[in-house]
């Protein structure tokens, strides 16, 4: 009731909010001119343009406490000073991890957050359909700064590459366990290794890179229960507007956007092209039959001719196309 009456008040005080703004905007100065900044800033300006490289760096960064200590004392200050301070990062969340985005460039993203220990709990003990076992495609480097007495279990997978074929992606198995201990530094390479929290005590603090260089362009997920390789999606940021807009465009039923769409059919990445396929078939199922016989005996991924071929067997059977019943690669 406290929280609540404080946060009534804050929200009807115009002064306090423009204060709050201007303690936003002096925090990223100091920020990005502080020791901490400019210590990570200046190792990887440093850094050979590799994702070896930048795994060796974020190894080294992780391995020195003072930046570390120094970036959360000063969030901690201005949080005291003010429990509404909105840190000036990204914020990052999930259904159980919020964190903030304290750097990013071209080779690599630095984000310090905390995995609630009560939301873990609420989601593992929830009963549920298929859960999944990601893996990201990506090097990560973690630091486990209060690591709240959890027990991870440990996955591999066969490695993904950009000309992933599911076929050669079967299952994941699992390589044993470990119990964290504070300040422990964990590196994956989420082409081929996870990683699940499966027990905490309290919350746990984290600090993780994500390497940009070297990454594929897929992430792959393995059902929880059966260890089978269930799908995949992109990494790439222009790969996911693709499909989100051509998604949206035939929900919409904009059938005039259909040569625009079919462009894509020729994009580098076969997830892509799958993708932009059955859009085009739910939007114009006819106008789209050539292009889904092209795909079937012409595609040069293996995955895609196996998908439209499996369509268009459906089709000479005389069973309709549906959005649901069509082949998923991605």
């Amino acid at each position: 009731m406290i929280i609540e009456k404080e946060l009534r008040d804050w929200c009807a005080d115009r002064s306090r909010q423009a204060g709050a703004r201007a303690a936003a905007v002096a925090f990223a100065q100091s920020w990005s001119r502080s020791p901490s900044f400019r210590k990570v800033a200046d190792a990887f300006r440093h850094t050979a343009d590799s994702g070896e490289a930048v795994v060796e760096t974020l190894c080294e960064l992780f391995a020195d406490h003072d930046w570390i200590e120094a970036a959360i004392d000063g969030l901690l200050a201005e949080l005291r000073r003010d429990r509404f301070f909105e840190p000036p990062f990204a914020a990052l969340n999930s259904d159980i991890h919020s964190g903030l985005l304290l750097y990013d460039d071209s080779s690599v993203s630095i984000a310090l957050g905390v995995t609630g220990v009560t939301k873990l709990a609420a989601k593992k003990g929830v009963a549920r359909g298929s859960t999944s076992i990601g893996f990201t495609g990506h090097h990560s480097v973690l630091k486990f700064i209060k690591a709240g007495g959890a027990t991870i279990s440990l996955w591999e997978a066969a490695a993904v590459g950009d000309a992933h074929n599911s076929s050669e992606a079967p299952t994941c198995w699992p390589v044993g366990k470990r119990e964290l201990k504070d300040g422990d530094v964990l590196v994956f390479d989420g082409r081929r290794q996870s990683y699940v929290i499966e027990h905490a005590t309290s919350d746990i603090l984290l600090l993780q890179g994500t390497v940009k260089r070297g990454k594929v362009q897929l992430t792959t997920e393995y059902d929880s229960a059966t260890l089978r390789y269930v799908g995949a999606s992109a990494t790439d940021e222009v790969a996911s507007r693709v499909q989100m807009i051509t998604t949206l465009l035939r929900k919409m039923k904009c059938t005039e956007a259909f040569p625009v769409i079919e462009q894509f059919l020729d994009d580098p990445h076969f997830f892509v092209r799958w993708h932009v396929m059955r859009e085009l078939l739910g939007l114009d199922g006819p106008a789209a039959l050539p292009h889904l016989e092209r795909l079937a005996s012409e595609d040069p991924h293996p995955d895609v001719r196996r998908a439209a071929s499996a369509v268009l067997g459906g089709l000479q059977r005389h069973q309709p196309v549906s959005e649901g019943a069509q082949p998923c690669l991605a």
